[in-house]
């Protein structure tokens, strides 16, 4: 039997499905990871009496996100399919969703994240989409974000506190040190377990429909760019393959 490494949990009543994270020590969202996340989403999409999914990571971080070794060139379009498959269906998703963010929330993290509707931060929380420092892009940030907050997060891969993050438009709620569960139950528990599910499911359809086009059309060009573009380059493999090396990169700008 393979290990399993996400949780699904559903409360007495049925109204918030919880799936958590849970692959030591940082929750790397490898294909492995993913070939669990993904039908742990469809089943509690298909929950009709469903109000809202939680999202978690277990442990000290949310995540560190994709396997850096699932982005060298024999690897990286199962890896892009693969976590572009869950990105898509927590998009796609028929109810509200929350995600709690403590610890390192860092480049597929951060997709993650993004893919969900309302994002509740630990105050020390650290949230980063790092990619250009490795010379590659994060195709589904790419897709979901706009504007100037898309410029800063993408093309400096900078650090963002979780106060940052929510001047930007990332994190709608901060939580005390030590307080995020506590935090996302009582959210939880005011604004979505005393409302109909069915009504949720259809203000949640009229939100993200209209949007659902937009969002896979940047998608596909962000990773047609990624695989036809970067990855035949020098430089889309030599930050990759440098990090792995544990060495500085030679840059040859092209």
């Amino acid at each position: 039997m393979s290990d399993a490494w996400v949780r699904h949990d559903v409360s007495a009543d049925g109204a918030v499905h919880t799936i958590t994270l849970d692959k030591p020590p940082g929750n790397v969202i490898d294909s492995s990871l993913c070939a669990q996340l993904t039908p742990a989403i469809e089943a509690a999409a298909a929950a009709t009496d469903a109000k809202v999914l939680v999202l978690r990571g277990a442990g000290r971080h949310f995540s560190f996100g994709a396997s850096v070794e699932e982005h060298l060139r024999d690897k990286a379009a199962d890896m892009l399919a693969n976590l572009g498959g869950v990105i898509r269906a927590l998009v796609g998703f028929p109810y509200p969703t929350v995600v709690g963010v403590h610890g390192a929330c860092l480049g597929g993290g951060l997709e993650l994240v993004l893919a969900c509707g309302i994002v509740i931060a630990d105050e020390g929380a650290t949230l980063a989409s790092p990619e250009i420092q490795l010379g590659v892009l994060p195709p589904a940030a790419t897709a979901l974000l706009a504007g100037r907050a898309a410029e800063d997060v993408i093309l400096t891969g900078r650090n963002f506190t979780a106060k940052e993050a929510r001047r930007i438009g990332i994190v709608n709620v901060i939580a005390k040190s030590g307080e995020l569960d506590v935090t996302i139950n009582a959210f939880v528990d005011e604004h979505f377990v005393p409302r109909s599910a069915f009504s949720l499911r259809k203000a949640t359809k009229a939100l993200r429909d209209g949007r659902l086009a937009a969002f896979e059309q940047r998608l596909d060009t962000a990773e047609r760019v990624y695989l036809e573009e970067l990855l035949p380059s020098h430089d889309g493999v030599e930050g990759i393959q440098a990090f792995l090396d544990k060495r500085p990169p030679q840059w040859s700008n092209n």
